[in-house]
């Protein structure tokens, strides 16, 4: 009997025992659960950027426009342009060097990137508001300026920046900083363009007429260079060196991206000229003389496969024989004609844009 309680008692005292060890194990502080090692990864590198083409940074210029201002917040200024159009823009971030700040009534001159088609100013982005320049003739409040009837004889010399948007054998058509288009004559214009005829490029036409007035103004010269250069500065035209081939002949039409010729063989091509430059001394007309410098293959006077390096209707020493030899012949053909066909054509196309005049 006393062995059987014995037995009993270190049963029991197992089973206290064994039930404290187990306790004691639940109430243990529960281990950290081992942390992943942080893997640093290096932030990506961003690809290196091209610097912008020629071409490129002629499309992205900064262009100047003076008016009258109007209206302002400090959000947006409404200005009235020289020839009587108002125009908002957002001012938003832009940087205002006026002493006495933005105020109706003075004049200013606004530099923006981008540009103004009519009314629309959305696709301009103002970058700085200035005082009108020293020198410049301000803009007045009054009656809009509008297309004469008859053309300004005392109208003089000017020059006009903006941007290419048509071009062809009859006229080249310049879309101005205040939005406007502007009709010209190309023909014996000096043509001096690094970054073509393409659509969009931004050039400076200087003229001599009047420029509002009916009839097609002859340019004297179309370049996107420095205007401060001058145009004796030749840097488009024959190139120095490369594995090009050449094709002289006459013009017989212009788009901003392709020009045809007939051959002195007399095959009809049209090459495409989207990176092509220009170089002319006398104008862009038919029937004038000029040399095509190209790449590919021209086989059976087929285009397709052939891109312009160059278009210019003047030999040079590195021009091959075959392209000075033709143009002896320059502008022979084209010579006698005139610009007043195409005048009549502008006097319609403006007078068609009389709505939006600015």
């Amino acid at each position: 009997m006393k062995r059987a309680r014995l037995w009993i008692l270190v049963l029991a005292v197992g089973a206290v025992l064994g039930g404290c060890k187990h306790s004691r194990k639940e109430t243990e502080a529960p281990t950290e659960a081992p942390t992943e090692t942080q893997v640093m990864t290096e932030a990506p590198t961003e690809a290196p950027t091209e610097p912008p083409t020629e071409r490129e940074d002629s499309m992205n210029k900064t262009r100047q426009l003076k008016g009258l201002v109007k209206e302002s917040n400090a959000s947006s200024l409404t200005i009235q342009t020289e020839r009587g159009k108002e125009l908002e823009f957002s001012i938003t971030g832009a940087d205002i060097q006026l002493p006495n700040g933005i105020q109706n009534g003075i004049n200013v001159t606004l530099l923006y990137k981008g540009k103004i088609s009519g009314d629309d100013t959305s696709d301009a982005r103002v970058l700085m508001v200035l005082d009108l320049a020293e020198g410049e003739t301000p803009v007045t409040e009054g009656e809009p300026m509008t297309e004469s009837a008859e053309a300004d004889p005392n109208a003089g010399e000017g020059t006009l920046s903006g941007t290419i948007e048509d071009v062809n054998t009859d006229r080249i058509v310049i879309l101005a900083d205040d939005g406007e288009s502007y009709y010209f004559s190309a023909y014996q214009t000096a043509v001096n363009l690094v970054n073509g005829l393409q659509e969009g490029n931004y050039v400076t036409v200087r003229y001599n007429g009047d420029i509002y007035g009916p009839d097609l103004v002859l340019a004297d010269s179309i370049t996107d260079n420095d205007p401060a250069a001058g145009d004796d500065t030749v840097t488009a035209g024959p190139s120095a060196s490369g594995n090009y081939s050449y094709a002289g002949g006459t013009v017989t039409a212009y788009t901003t991206d392709t020009v045809s010729i007939t051959t002195d063989e007399g095959l009809d091509i049209t090459f495409d000229t989207t990176e092509a430059t220009h170089c002319y001394e006398n104008g862009i007309l038919a029937g004038n003389y000029v040399t095509v410098e190209y790449t590919g293959s021209l086989e059976d006077g087929d285009g397709s496969d052939v891109k312009a390096v160059a278009v210019y209707d003047y030999t040079d020493d590195g021009a091959d024989q075959s392209s000075q030899s033709g143009s002896e012949q320059n502008s022979q053909s084209g010579s006698g004609q005139d610009a007043e066909s195409g005048s009549d054509e502008n006097g319609a196309s403006v007078s068609d844009t009389d709505d939006d005049a600015v």
